[in-house]
C-alpha cells in the first residue's frame, strides 16, 4: 500500500467515532483493572498495562502514517 493510501486509511480510522470510542472504552476498562487490582495481582496489572500500551502503539502508528504522507508531500512538492 502506498503512503497516500495508508494515510487516508489512518485518517479514516482516527476520525471514526466508533473506532475512537472502542479504543477509549478498552483503555478505561484496563486502567480500572490496574487501579482496582489487589496488591498481589501483578498479572492483572501487567496485562492491563500491556493492553493500554498496545492501544497507544496503534494510535501512534496511525498518526505516523499521516506524518509520513506529510513528509512525502513535502519532499515531492514542486515549486
Amino acid at each position: 500500500m502506498d503512503v497516500k493510501q495508508k494515510a487516508a486509511n489512518a485518517r479514516t480510522l482516527l476520525a471514526n467515532e466508533t473506532f475512537k470510542g472502542v479504543l477509549e472504552d478498552i483503555k478505561n476498562d484496563q486502567i480500572k483493572v490496574f487501579l482496582t487490582s489487589s496488591s498481589t495481582d501483578a498479572v492483572a496489572r501487567e496485562d492491563a498495562y500491556s493492553t493500554v500500551s498496545a492501544i497507544k502503539k496503534i494510535e501512534h502508528y496511525l498518526q505516523s502514517c499521516i506524518n509520513d504522507e506529510k513528509m512525502f508531500d513535502s519532499k515531492n512538492k514542486t515549486n
